[in-house]
């Protein structure tokens, strides 16, 4: 009798544990599916104008980026120059620019 109860209980067990753990699962799978769509939704805005308009507010960022201890990119603006420089959607004037002002080792994908 103990046996049988024992082992209903560790098949109970084990069946929650399964289900969280699946539940666990599609939850992640949703959220990469959301961050895949989000990443794409950037790319078509950025292609737009070739990431001039990241370029532009970094640029406008440069003498304190470039000092030894300065600040850091700014989340967002990094995130999506990486994605320019990734997809490579980023204009040569945009490139030239972030290599003409060393702003370009802030973002070492290559």
């Amino acid at each position: 009798m103990r046996k049988t109860l024992l082992l209903c209980i560790c098949v109970a067990a084990a069946g929650y544990f399964g289900w969280v753990q699946f539940g666990a699962y599609q939850q992640r799978q949703q959220a990469r599916d959301f961050a895949d769509i989000d990443r794409e939704r950037r790319v078509a805005l950025l292609e737009i104008d070739g990431c001039q308009a990241q370029v532009d507010m970094l640029l406008s960022m440069t003498d304190r980026l470039l000092k030894a201890g300065g600040m850091l990119v700014p989340l967002d603006i990094g995130r999506d120059i990486e994605l320019c420089l990734a997809r490579g959607i980023m204009s040569t004037s945009g490139r030239s620019e972030m290599e003409r002002t060393k702003l370009i080792r802030l973002f070492p994908l290559e």
